[in-house]
């Protein structure tokens, strides 16, 4: 039996090292978070109603209805749900591996490579979220991965899993469409070839975009899925940010520069506060940028910028680049017009800028080496185990109050009375509501009054909601029955509707 790891795949074993990071998770797993009520709930619909139904509650259903599949197997929803994440992430620590190696083959770059996506904090962070997002970043790393193939071999295959990935990735984030339109582009920068053959390799990837394209939505129309619908749908979302208005009235320009700059200064400064907007919408799109690419990983980039090794070579880096100024042009865009960003959202881009990480470390490295230096690699151990630490250990506040706040209500409630809650665990989890997806964050006057007398009303304190609570039409009408995790620690309140 051959033991010498160096004989076998990298990326096979790193695959391995990442599902068992995956099952660690699945064991361990706490409460859900947010979104996760919503996947469920929409799985509930796929396994009962259908395909149909399943979009027709949740235009993002595609994440739902594997999880529905899995779910068949005895395993719970969210059990489910880990564990297509685990194939997600087994598929982007593959992928991954696969574009470093060809940047460069070498086994140590691949070790270093395999290390770098297995204990990156920002990405592992969402190893226990059920969101859609992971299978996009998946998908989309491996298109990367096959349109670098194309552009060397001109396979067709190669071809047809880069538009079919890139298809399936449409039905995690919508994004996907962007990149299937324009990455292909950077074949035209294909230096191996003559103008000419790169043209052609260009048309022939928009062609089996082209034919995949048609052929999914003949499927989808005989599904019974109404792609128009499906896009009204997409569209409705964002209908009341780009129904506002861009520009500001001098009512709400004289308003917001008195707030900004002082009533004096606002004399002169308001005209500009389109511009000052907008510089503050890219701020915030920069700060998500170097949150996602978090603080380890940052400085090895800053030292790899001073020591000039932020490059690929040209075959890689152009179809790179594509990808992150598509990416960057999307956060942009998402910005401006919703006025909001989470850093989820730039995490692909942020993977890519990784792909820097490897031949920056291995540098050091061979550095090291020459010169004799031991304490650099001891510092790249220590580095690497502080990423792995902060990626699987939670240095977060414990949630277990809100599953003792479920049991207090299993235990000391009439099963028959009702529950009003803002919490998503609490309403799923006493299974006293029945839409526990559309819970919302806080809680309403209308919701509290409009309840029975003896009904309960479990009440996470937002600040929101804390404040709701002390009102004098509603404090009245309320009586406190336990607060968790304790009196001094108010995190949760139990009342009775008095």
């Amino acid at each position: 039996m051959n033991l010498d790891w160096r004989q076998h795949d990298i990326r096979r074993i790193a695959v391995a090292a990442s599902l068992v990071l995956s099952i660690f998770t699945l064991l361990l797993q706490e409460i859900p978070n947010s979104d996760a009520y919503t996947y469920a709930r929409t799985a509930e619909i796929f396994l009962a109603e259908g395909i149909v139904a399943a979009y027709q509650h949740y235009s993002w259903a595609t994440y739902s209805i594997l999880i529905g599949i899995v779910s068949v197997t005895g395993l719970d929803v969210f059990s489910a749900g880990l564990f297509i994440n685990a194939m997600f992430y087994a598929i982007l620590v593959y992928a991954f591996l696969s574009i470093v190696k060809e940047i460069n083959s070498s086994e140590p770059l691949l070790a270093i490579a395999a290390v770098c996506i297995l204990v990156y904090p920002q990405l592992n962070e969402y190893r226990d979220l059920l969101i859609r997002d992971i299978g996009f970043w998946a998908l989309s790393l491996v298109a990367l991965w096959q349109q670098l193939l194309y552009a060397k071999t001109q396979s067709t295959r190669s071809a047809i899993i880069f538009c079919a990935s890139l298809l399936l990735a449409t039905s995690f984030r919508a994004e996907a469409f962007a990149y299937l339109a324009f990455a292909p582009l950077a074949l035209l920068f294909n230096t191996r070839l003559e103008i000419g053959a790169r043209k052609t390799l260009l048309v022939k990837m928009y062609a089996i975009v082209i034919s995949l394209s048609i052929g999914l939505l003949l499927f989808l129309a005989l599904m019974g899925l109404s792609v128009t619908q499906l896009f009204i749908e997409f569209a409705s979302i964002y209908e009341p940010f780009l129904s506002g208005n861009f520009t500001l009235n001098d009512e709400e320009r004289s308003l917001l520069g008195s707030l900004l700059f002082t009533e004096y200064a606002a004399v002169f400064s308001r005209e500009y506060i389109e511009i000052f907007l907008l510089a503050g919408m890219i701020s915030i799109l920069l700060a998500n940028l170097l949150t996602g690419v978090g603080g380890p990983y940052l400085i090895i980039l800053i030292i790899g910028l001073f020591k000039n090794r932020l490059s690929l070579n040209r075959e890689v880096a152009i179809p790179v680049a594509f990808y992150l100024c598509i990416n960057f042009l999307i956060l942009l865009g998402f910005i401006i017009v919703t006025r909001y960003l989470s850093s989820r959202y730039a995490m692909l881009m942020c993977i890519l800028l990784v792909l820097f990480i490897p031949s920056i470390v291995l540098h050091l490295l061979d550095n090291a080496r020459i010169s004799g230096r031991k304490s650099i690699v001891y510092m790249v151990a220590v580095f690497f185990c502080y990423c792995a630490i902060d990626s699987y250990y939670s240095f977060g506040k414990s949630k277990s109050y809100v599953r003792d706040s479920i049991e207090w209500i299993a235990q000391n409630t009439d099963d028959s009375s009702e529950l009003v809650t803002n919490n998503h665990a609490i309403a799923y989890f006493s299974g006293k509501v029945e839409d526990y997806d559309l819970v919302q964050r806080n809680l309403t006057e209308q919701e509290i009054l409009s309840s029975e007398i003896g009904d309960t009303i479990a009440a996470e304190l937002t600040f929101q909601t804390k404040n709701l609570l002390e009102r004098n039409t509603i404090v009245d009408k309320l009586k406190v029955l336990a607060y968790f995790p304790s009196t001094e620690t108010k995190r949760i309140v139990i009342l009775e509707r008095d």
